[in-house]
């Protein structure tokens, strides 16, 4: 099949005379099938909101997830929410401005692997069609991934990056400036209450890594090495190369006997701010694997 890279963000890390890192035989490394849902304007807040979402006496007295109720049905969640449709205990209607034709759901192959000195993360998605909206005319899709420290950030175990999603960011529902961006309340990068960042843009040539604590910034880490976008045929295949040591502001050393709290969110058709689809919260170990926590992702060496 005839590959055509599309505004591939790439920075090599040369390895002496050995050449640049290679990524894994992704054939062997097992697949997991994860459905990113659109979200609209369900901030942490309302989440957490007894009175809007009645699983929350579950979700903080029984520590039950939101991936557990809720990967079956993020697809059902989020054909309501895109469609303006009611939701919650509270019949809440998550999206004031609905686009047309835009779809509630995408299915997203999810693989990770490590070779001792670093991690990579592999997306594959089939992009929907959607109209003539150009909200961000630079990028045609952007892939953020959201990853804390290993319970630095509270409430990331249960909620995933829900914790940076609130009612006062821009496009939402209570803005208390048109520039405010992404944070967690009670974030502080210097003592380690945040969450890492790194991105693929597809059309600037490079890549981004950076941190949300008190604010969302897109520089300062030195842990990301490539990130690479090829649009295979109708499919979009996203890889992020990444040190596992870190080593740069906003960077979390990933290391074995620690579970990582992640979550990732996908702009397409050009979208930016909160229309983007969101997954739900999961988590990734090096080499661990953990019985009966099904959204749990074992990355192994290769």
């Amino acid at each position: 099949m005839k590959r055509v890279w599309m505004a591939g963000v790439s920075m090599m890390l040369m390895l002496g005379a050995a050449g640049v890192v290679a990524a894994p035989d992704w054939s062997k490394v097992p697949a997991r099938k994860i459905k990113v849902f659109y979200p609209g304007q369900a901030s942490l807040e309302w989440v957490m909101n007894k009175p809007d979402h009645s699983a929350v006496p579950d979700i903080v007295e029984k520590k039950r997830t939101c991936a557990k109720c809720h990967e079956g049905d993020a697809n059902e969640i989020g054909d309501k929410i895109v469609a303006a449709k009611a939701v919650g205990s509270s019949r809440s209607v998550l999206e004031p401005k609905p686009i047309a034709g835009k779809v509630g759901w995408l299915p997203v192959g999810f693989q990770a692997a490590h070779d001792g000195e670093n991690i990579y993360f592999r997306f594959e998605w089939v992009p929907p069609k959607v109209g003539d909206t150009k909200m961000d005319k630079k990028n045609e899709m952007k892939l953020t991934m959201l990853f804390d420290g290993g319970g630095t950030v509270e409430g990331a175990e249960l909620n995933g990056c829900w914790a940076t999603c609130h009612d006062d960011l821009r496009t939402m529902k209570s803005p208390k400036d048109d520039k405010r961006t992404k944070h967690i309340k009670g974030g502080d990068l210097g003592a380690g209450r945040f969450y890492d960042l790194i991105q693929f843009r597809s059309g600037e040539k490079k890549p981004f890594d950076g941190h949300v604590a008190d604010q969302r910034v897109a520089e300062g880490g030195k842990g990301l090495i490539k990130a690479d976008g090829l649009k295979e045929g109708n499919k979009w295949v996203v890889v992020f190369t990444r040190k596992l040591a870190g080593g740069g502001g906003g960077d979390h050393a990933i290391v074995a006997g620690k579970v990582y709290n992640f979550g990732f969110a996908i702009h397409e058709d050009h979208t930016e701010a909160r229309f983007h689809y969101v997954s739900l919260g999961y988590q990734f170990g090096l080499d661990r694997a953990v019985e009966g926590v099904k959204n749990y992702y074992n990355v192994v060496k290769q």
